[in-house]
């Protein structure tokens, strides 16, 4: 019993240390920007640094925060956790990919540009043929169906022709 009772303090202490850090962060965080807020024109350089050190510390804890989750993250179906995992690398890839086409577009020449805009005007023509094709083929296989009236014709002819051998 005096074991239970033990851990259960335990447990309390770590829930105050945890409350503890976690007020002492928020304390900081609104001082930072209390004094953030209030400086004078005298010290914007260095608020200016430290305004720039803030946000790569934000950004730091921000993919840790993305990584660790919250209770409510935690507490989803592993499907969902899994799906969710699955958007943000998607994201991450179309990133990185977006970031290569922008170190692309700037590193290339014009002559380079010129070529990447005639690859983009073929593949452009190409698509247009291609919907051509499908228009084409859309209304042949349109023509080869029966109308509405054809099908109520046959079916007319079906019954007289059942009504004629019942008689």
């Amino acid at each position: 019993m005096k074991l239970i009772e033990q851990r259960g303090e335990s447990n309390d202490m770590k829930k105050n240390v945890a409350r503890a850090f976690v007020a002492g962060v928020v304390l900081a965080s609104v001082t930072a920007f209390a004094g953030g807020t209030n400086s004078t024109s005298s010290g914007s350089a260095k608020g200016g640094q430290t305004q720039k050190q803030d946000q790569g510390r934000l950004q730091a804890s921000g993919s840790a925060l993305e990584q660790k989750g919250t209770r409510l993250q935690e507490s989803l179906p592993g499907t969902v956790q899994q799906a969710v995992q699955e958007m943000q690398q998607a994201r991450e890839k179309y990133q990185q990919q977006m970031q290569e086409k922008r170190k692309e577009l700037t590193a290339s020449t014009d002559e380079e540009r010129q070529r990447l805009r005639e690859q983009l005007r073929e593949v452009v023509r190409e698509q247009a043929r291609d919907r051509e094709q499908l228009r084409e083929r859309l209304q042949s296989l349109r023509e080869s169906l029966p109308s509405h009236q054809q099908l109520m014709e046959q079916a007319r002819e079906q019954v007289q022709q059942r009504e004629r051998r019942g008689d």
